[in-house]
This record gives C-alpha cells, sequence and structure tokens, in this order.
C-alpha cells in the first residue's frame, strides 16, 4: 500500500512561542529591574526624611532658646535690672555661643535702635520697611514674632528678624530684636554627616532658594524632600536634594548580561520569523495569483478582451460582458466577425480590426459602433496592444470604454458653443476674454475688432484695455481721443473652458450717450442762467421801486431839518454839515437807484457831460474808509489833462467803487505783507482809460476764464454777479471791460470809454448788443 503523505506542520506557532517567551522574558526583568530601583529609591527618601525630620527639630529647639534668652533679656529690661553696658556684654557672650545671629539690639517704642549688642551707637537709628517688620508684629501681638525675610547687611545676605517686646504694666515699650543670617544658621547647625550627602537649603513659597548649606548646586535628578520651616514660618521650608543619584555598578552590569542574553534570544527568533514570511508570502503568492487576477480584471470600468494572434477571443471581464450584453461563456472562444459587431458595418469593422492587429492603432484609439444582445447601439473606444509573454508575443489585449454619452454630449456642446458664437458675433457690444496670468486673448467677437483699433478675433496678443474697472464694479468710462469717441469697459473675472482664470471685458461705444448728455446738461445751464437773471432783475426792479421812496422821505427830512434849525450858532460845530451829508447821501442814492432802474429798464441812457476826475476822486473817497479799516493802501494816479465825457457819473462810479472794494478784499482773503491798490486814468486820442491794479496773488487761468461767467464767484459768500454787472455797465456807455495779471503779481482791473459820442447808427448797434 501506498503511504500517505501527512501535510508538513507549518512553523508559524514555534516563533509565535519563542516570541511571546522573549516577551515575558523581557517583562520580567524590566519589572525585576523597576522593582530595585524602586526599593533603593524608597530607602535613599527614608533616610533622607529621617534625617530632615532630626534637622528641623534641632533647628527649632536652638531658634526657640534664643526665644527664651530674648524673653529673659527683654523681663530684665522692662524691670530696669539692665542697662546698655551689661546688655552689651551678654549679647557679646551670646553671640559667641551662637554665630548664626547677626545681630542683636534693644528697639525703642517707636522702632529707633536704641542699643546694639556690637557697639555703641552714636546716635539712635530708625528702622524701616522690612527691617521692621518683626518689631511692627510684637508690638501689635504683645509677644515674640518672626518677620518676613529680606536681604541686608554688607553681604547682601537673606536675614530673619525675631522681636522680643517690652511690656510693662500691659503697655509695650520696645523690643528686644534677634537677627538671624540664614546661610550662617544652615552653617552652625546642619552637621556635617548630613551636608555631605544632601544639599541642605531654605526655599520661600515660591521654591526660590534663599540660603543654602554649601555653595554646590543641588542635583536636579536628587531626590528631594521638603519640610515646613516653622518658626519663622512665612512659607519658608527647608528643603534637602541627595547628591547621590546612581545605583552603583550591581544592578547595571546585571542588567547588561541580561540584556546581551535577550537580544541573541530576540535575533534568533527573528531569523525564524524571517524565514516564516518568505514562506508565507511565496504560498499566498501562488495561492492568490488567479484570484487576483480575476478580481482585477472584474474591477475595471472598462471592457477588456484577451485574444490571440489570430483574433479568437480567450478571455473577458466583466465589464465586457456587460458592455455586449452577452455572457463570457458564449463570447470565449469566438472569431471574427463576431456577433456584437452590427451587421451592416461588419466589413468596415472587419478592415480596422485587421488594420488593429498589425499595430495600426492611433494614440486616441479607434472609434467603433457595436450592437448589443438586446439590438442597442452603443458606441466605444478601443485600444489594443500586444501581449508579450516569455519574450514572445501570445496574443493581443483590447480594452474598451462606453462613449455613447460622451460623444452625445460632444456633439449637443458642439451645437451650444456655435449658438453662443452666433449670439456674441451679433452683438453691437465688443467682447474679448483675456488670460490672468498671461495676458493672452483667448477670444474677441468682431464688434471688439471694429471698436478696438480692429483687432483680428483671432489675435494672439492681448489688447491694452485700461485696466481701471473694477472687477464686477461699476462700469470705467474712458477716452483715448480727448473726448472725441468715448468707451465704457466692465470687467469680471470668469473661469476658462480650460479651467484658468481669465478676464472677460465687456467694450461699448457710449460717444453718442455721453453728446447727448452733454447737450442736455448745457441747455439745463442756459436755462438755469437765464432763469437767475431773470429773477436777479426782476428783483433789482423791486428793489429800485421800493427803496426810492425812503430815499426821497430821508431827503424831504433833512432839507426840512436845515431850514427848522437856528441861525444863532447855538447848536454843536458841524451840525449843519452833518444834516447836509445826510441830505446829499440820501440824493446820491436816489440817482444810483434810478440809474440801476433805467439801466435795468434799457431805455435810452440818462447821460450828461461830467468831468472825470471828479468822478475818480469821489469814488476813491467813498472807498478810503473800507481801504483804512482793513489796512490796505489806497492811492490815486490821475491824468492831470482836462476831459469831459457824456457818461452816467453814478454808475462809473459805482463801477470803481466795486472794483476797489474787489481788490481790497482779495488782498485781506490772501494776507498780503504789504496790501496796495493803485487807481490809474489815462486819456488817449480816442479813449478814456481807467485801472485798479492790486499786488495781491492774482488770478490763475481757470478763474480769469471763468469770471465773467454768471453766478460764478471766488469768494464764499459772493454771488457772482458783480463783474458781469460792471461789464454791462461799461458797455452800456460803448466802453470796453477787461483783466490781466502782472509779472510782478497782481492782477489789472480795467476799462475804457470813448472820448466821442457814436453817431446815430453806431448807437442802435450798441444798444442792440445790450440787449
Amino acid at each position: 500500500m501506498k503511504p500517505t503523505l501527512e501535510p508538513k506542520r507549518s512553523p508559524r506557532p514555534l516563533w509565535l512561542m519563542s516570541a511571546l517567551s522573549l516577551l515575558a522574558l523581557l517583562f520580567t526583568l524590566s519589572g525585576l529591574f523597576y522593582l530595585l530601583y524602586r526599593d533603593w529609591v524608597d530607602e535613599q527618601r527614608d533616610g533622607l526624611i529621617q534625617e530632615m525630620l532630626w534637622l528641623e527639630q534641632s533647628l527649632r529647639l536652638q531658634m526657640q532658646s534664643h526665644r527664651e534668652w530674648g524673653e529673659g533679656q527683654a523681663l530684665d529690661i522692662a524691670e530696669g535690672r539692665l542697662d546698655e553696658e551689661q546688655f552689651r556684654r551678654n549679647v557679646r557672650a551670646f553671640l559667641r555661643e551662637n554665630r548664626e545671629l547677626a545681630e542683636v539690639q534693644r528697639i525703642g517704642d517707636h522702632g529707633e535702635v536704641r542699643w546694639d549688642g556690637r557697639r555703641v551707637l552714636e546716635k539712635p537709628a530708625k528702622l524701616a520697611g522690612d527691617q521692621y517688620d518683626a518689631v511692627w508684629r510684637a508690638s501689635r501681638l504683645l509677644r515674640p514674632a518672626y518677620g518676613e525675610p529680606y536681604r541686608g547687611g554688607a553681604e547682601n545676605k537673606v536675614r530673619i528678624d525675631l522681636a522680643v517686646p517690652l511690656v510693662k504694666d500691659g503697655r509695650y515699650q520696645g523690643s528686644v530684636r534677634l537677627t538671624y543670617q540664614l546661610d550662617l544658621l544652615l552653617q552652625q547647625q546642619v552637621p556635617w554627616w548630613i551636608a555631605s550627602k544632601y544639599h541642605v537649603g531654605i526655599v520661600d513659597v515660591g521654591g526660590k532658594l534663599l540660603a543654602s548649606k554649601s555653595e554646590q548646586a543641588a542635583h536636579p535628578d536628587g531626590v528631594a524632600y521638603q519640610i515646613g520651616f516653622d518658626p519663622p514660618g512665612h512659607g519658608l521650608s527647608l528643603r534637602a536634594v541627595s547628591y547621590r543619584v546612581g545605583i552603583g555598578l550591581t544592578l547595571p552590569v546585571m542588567s547588561g548580561f541580561i540584556l546581551f542574553l535577550t537580544l541573541s534570544l530576540a535575533f534568533t527568533v527573528w531569523r525564524i520569523r524571517r524565514h516564516v514570511r518568505e514562506r508565507a508570502a511565496a504560498e499566498r503568492t501562488l495561492a492568490h495569483e488567479v484570484s487576483f487576477r480575476q478580481a482585477m480584471e472584474d474591477s475595471m470600468k472598462g471592457g477588456l478582451v484577451s485574444l490571440d494572434r489570430a483574433g479568437r477571443i480567450e478571455r473577458v471581464n466583466r465589464a465586457f460582458c456587460q458592455l455586449t450584453g452577452y455572457d463570457a461563456d458564449a463570447l470565449v472562444g469566438l472569431t471574427r466577425p463576431y456577433p456584437f459587431w452590427p451587421a451592416d458595418e461588419a466589413v468596415a469593422q472587419e478592415e480596422v480590426f485587421a488594420r488593429a492587429l498589425v499595430g495600426d492603432v492611433p494614440e486616441q484609439g479607434l472609434e467603433l459602433s457595436f450592437l448589443r444582445a438586446s439590438g442597442e447601439r452603443v458606441e466605444v473606444r478601443l485600444f489594443i496592444t500586444p501581449l508579450i509573454g516569455g519574450g514572445t508575443q501570445r496574443g493581443w489585449i483590447a480594452s474598451l470604454y462606453d462613449v455613447t454619452e460622451v460623444r452625445r454630449q460632444r456633439i449637443e456642446l458642439k451645437a451650444a458653443h456655435e449658438r453662443f458664437l452666433a449670439v456674441l458675433n451679433g452683438l453691437d457690444a465688443g467682447v474679448c476674454v483675456t488670460g490672468c496670468d498671461h495676458g493672452e486673448l483667448l477670444y474677441a467677437n468682431p464688434a471688439f475688432g471694429r471698436l478696438w483699433w480692429r483687432v483680428e478675433p483671432d489675435a494672439g496678443y492681448c489688447p491694452l484695455l485700461p485696466r481701471l474697472a473694477e472687477p464686477g464694479g461699476a462700469p470705467l468710462e474712458f477716452t483715448l481721443d480727448d473726448g472725441r469717441r468715448w468707451f465704457q469697459l466692465q470687467r469680471r473675472r470668469i473661469a476658462w473652458v480650460d479651467g484658468t482664470e481669465a478676464w472677460l471685458d465687456i467694450l461699448a461705444d457710449v460717444t453718442e450717450a455721453h453728446e447727448r448728455e452733454a447737450r442736455e446738461r448745457a441747455q439745463a445751464e442756459r436755462f438755469q442762467t437765464t432763469s437767475r437773471l431773470i429773477a436777479m432783475g426782476e428783483m433789482a426792479s423791486s428793489l429800485a421801486h421800493e427803496l426810492n421812496q425812503p430815499l426821497t422821505a430821508i431827503n424831504t427830512y433833512a432839507s426840512g431839518l436845515i431850514r427848522r434849525l437856528p441861525d444863532d450858532g447855538s447848536l454843536p460845530k458841524g451840525t449843519y454839515g452833518a444834516v447836509e451829508a445826510i441830505a446829499e447821501q440820501a440824493r446820491r442814492a436816489g440817482q444810483i437807484v434810478n440809474s440801476i432802474r433805467a439801466f435795468i429798464k434799457k431805455h435810452e441812457p440818462q447821460l450828461e457831460w461830467s468831468d472825470p476826475e471828479r468822478m475818480v476822486s469821489r469814488a476813491v473817497s467813498l472807498a478810503e474808509p473800507l481801504a483804512n479799516k482793513h489796512g490796505v493802501r489806497l492811492t490815486l494816479e490821475p491824468d492831470a489833462r482836462p476831459l469831459s465825457l457824456q457818461v452816467d457819473p453814478v454808475l462809473i462810479e459805482q463801477v470803481l467803487i466795486n472794483l476797489i472794494k474787489n481788490a481790497v478784499e482779495a488782498l485781506v482773503s490772501a494776507r498780503t505783507a504789504r496790501p496796495h491798490v493803485q487807481v490809474r486814468t489815462h486819456v488817449g486820442a480816442a479813449y478814456w482809460r481807467v485801472e485798479v491794479a492790486d499786488n495781491g496773488p492774482g488770478l490763475s487761468d481757470a478763474m480769469q476764464a471763468n469770471l465773467f461767467t454768471p453766478f460764478y464767484s471766488t469768494k464764499p459768500e459772493g454771488m457772482g454777479i458783480g463783474l458781469n454787472i460792471c461789464r454791462s455797465i461799461v458797455e452800456f456807455h460803448r466802453g470796453e471791460f477787461g483783466v490781466h495779471s502782472t509779472l510782478s503779481g497782481g492782477c489789472v482791473f480795467w476799462f475804457t470809454l470813448p472820448l466821442s459820442r457814436p453817431g446815430p447808427e453806431n448807437k442802435t448797434a450798441s444798444e442792440d448788443a445790450v440787449e
């Protein structure tokens, strides 16, 4: 009988058991080492606690004995049994036995040092700050008290005071102050066997070291213990830190030997594990090769088919079966023509497939039509590549993807794109798209090319559009030819077809809209100016009519008053002159009102022969009070040649007063250093010329251009009609009115009047011009 071969046992449990044994050994040795270390640490800590308890008790007894000595001294001083010399002898003897005390003093009831145990004081010293803390506590408690720690003495060491009050008949009379220096206290009271093993120090409540037995710093990893130091209290504690942190050589040597054995065992286990892993990997590779290949093929979303060199189907995946609608058993072994080829395209597909089998396949694949078992037609993209095995070609591997929906979307997208381009190309507004990073022109419709420098829609550069339009904000309007043609630009950020960011610019020609708005704006301004001028004329006519009666009344009353005044000289000097001046000014105001009224009505000018120099002198004399008020020097340079003109003297005087007043106000508002207004006259061959010059800041070009515009004024309270009225008055007299700047600064307003009166024809033309 043929023996039966039993399957070999797997070595996996062997290395698992070895690994578990190794882990158990490591855990046991680690625990043993930890227990030994903790036992050593506990032993060190127990010894440290015992030493610190003994040291704390020793310090407490020592300071208690000091307190009792201080109470005895305080009682003798209070009873009068101890004078200053005896106190000093007792203190010196006491300090020789207790070197931790830095000072022993007798303190008065107000904190002054009366006696010092070491020396004779020349005058009492006053305690203050931390040095007075213990004395203050003892005076309030009437019993011995310790103060807060502080730094003092020549070496600036930390000290602490014990104050014992002097009480007699229940009244506080001072105290005996014992000053401890903490580092001397530790040096005197900590024995050598403790100091040799531990770093002993005194710390405050925050853990800050105030004093220590030695200058050597404590080991940061040493065993430490801290106990309260009371007395003196105030958060002070005794802290000791061991100098020794190691545990000797026995345990490290033993641990090293055990570690060596452990590593040897671990190396053995690792070799066993490596052998097991290599063998298991080979078994898994062999066991799952076929299932892995099948799972990989079935997990693909695209169809996969394997063909031999003759084109026979050898293997198909699940996606290929779903694509064609046939089972894998029905497809394997089939040759051309395949049942999923449409009957009307079988010849064409045979030719395409024959080219594919010889390697004539484009990189982007082939698009074919398949017919499913249900009769539904689908579009697929085919990729085919040789199947190499053992260095020789065994057949072909073809992958197929269903592109029916993709092709339909591509056709619809193309149609939508064509419709979109037709709409954009028919727009009157220009549209262009430029890249955000490189500035390349991505698209431009024909309207954009016509509007913007005849840019070709397929140009490869970016047109230089203004970059002032905010993305998504208000449209930007601009011009490039001084207003002859205006454009409106609107910009926003969009995502281009390839996913990159781009600028969408919409450009429209708004020249016609700008021109229409300009015409409407000019028409509105003309209408507004005309309305205001009409209203101003009506207002001036009304004022002239209303003011005429009160001015007439003033003149009448002034004339009557002159007739009734006595002639005996009993009135104060100058009364007659003042009343006559009132009457004269009332008559002059009436003439001004009548002249303005006649000027507004535009009837025949009321001209009379007048001395022009007299008119100028009278206008300057009327303007002098205003100039003197503001500190402006007003001078007159008349032409001495005699002359007589046919003018309305009141209106000409008003023109001069208005020009002088404007010059004074301009100098005052500009704060000119030495303001000066000069009035000059000149007699020419055919005209009489008057100039009003100042040394102010002058007029800018923009101000000169708008100076005679109705209702334009450079003064905050101005109405903008004064210079217009002046020019109208001068032109009413057939003269000229103008202004110019001087090279030295300032400006000159001038007007001229003709010397001889023109004939009737010229007169009529002048009146028409005024109207």
